[in-house]
């Protein structure tokens, strides 16, 4: 038995003389609603974290500028700047307002890519791992160790280019294309790109107290808003909070990965923005914490915390409104 497009088929799957077997078309939308139910909500995920990673960038990136040139230039006493506002005031009145934005290209046009495939990871990893309807804070946390190291592999490379463009202070590199096809000339993808991976993969692992933190608050504020019952329906999904409870759900989660690896940050950015020479000035991390030790005590890896903690609220709310909100107006 056939039907002809002009009877019950939709017109764009062909004009009225062409006829549709109805089992093609039967197997057709079965492949559709199977298509919608295993593989769409992570879609969908993946989708929303690249939202969520564009908004960080374009919420963040200036605070992050100033937070990686005192990291890396160092504070106070033997230092090339005297406390935050003195990094703002000089990058601004040598670089103009452009200064804080140096190396953004890079991270807008690759961090959505990389929130896109952390935010999906981290969901298809929870779903694996989960042993009930609603996934505990230890599983989700557990899965953000692991969706942490996995996205090393990306941050990596994005991050080196970007720390070397944010500690270049007059000409250098021409953008994050030119940065990166320099230091691969010059000292390879392993040594070059990949320099620092180790404690870019650590600060990542630390997801589990982005992640963690995010529900926890979640769950807090849920009760806030329903009552006892929280922000879970009966059957296990969630209900959707208000704009501004995931503003403060976002924006405290970022204060809580930020304490969590910080030290571990400095030293990482210290390692990628170092000099470009055949010896390197840092042979490991290990190395890296020992020299900053001994040169500027434990103080040292605390350099360029308050405009990571300035930073950390508004960058972080952006993006899990951006992630919240993509998702919903996203079809389920």
């Amino acid at each position: 038995m056939s039907i002809t497009a002009s009877s019950t088929a939709p017109s764009y799957l062909g004009t009225p003389s062409s006829v549709i077997h109805h089992g093609s078309y039967a197997k057709f939308t079965h492949h559709v609603s199977q298509y919608r139910q295993e593989y769409w909500p992570g879609n969908r995920q993946f989708l929303a974290g690249y939202a969520s990673g564009v908004s960080l960038v374009l919420v963040g990136h200036s605070f992050d500028t100033v937070k990686v040139r005192m990291q890396t230039e160092g504070s106070g006493a033997g230092g090339r700047f005297n406390g935050v506002l003195d990094c703002v005031k000089s990058t601004v009145q040598k670089e103009g307002v452009r200064g804080l934005y140096k190396g953004a290209l890079a991270p807008i046009l690759t961090t959505g890519v990389i929130n896109s495939v952390l935010f999906g990871t981290q969901f298809n990893l929870v779903t694996r791992i989960k042993k009930n309807e609603v996934a505990t804070t230890a599983e989700v946390m557990q899965a953000a160790v692991v969706s942490g190291a996995l996205i090393s592999v990306l941050v990596t490379p994005m991050e080196g280019v970007k720390a070397r463009l944010q500690v270049q202070y007059g000409k250098g590199y021409t953008g994050p294309v030119d940065c990166a096809r320099h230091v691969i000339q010059k000292l390879g993808v392993r040594n070059g790109l990949y320099r620092g991976w180790l404690p870019a993969a650590l600060s990542r692992m630390s997801n589990y107290s982005y992640f963690g933190s995010y529900v926890v608050i979640q769950s807090i504020l849920g009760k806030v808003c329903y009552g006892a019952e929280g922000a879970l329906n009966a059957d296990g999904t969630s209900r959707k909070l208000p704009v501004a409870y995931s503003i403060l759900s976002g924006g405290l989660a970022g204060f809580c990965y930020w304490l969590s690896c910080y030290p571990m940050d400095v030293v990482k950015n210290r390692i990628m923005a170092a000099p470009d020479t055949q010896t390197p000035q840092y042979t490991n991390m290990r190395h890296a914490f020992r020299t900053i030790y001994q040169r500027e005590g434990l103080k040292g890896f605390f350099v360029g915390f308050t405009p990571c903690v300035l930073r950390a609220f508004p960058a972080n709310a952006a993006a899990f409104v951006g992630f919240e909100m993509t998702l919903r107006l996203l079809p389920e």
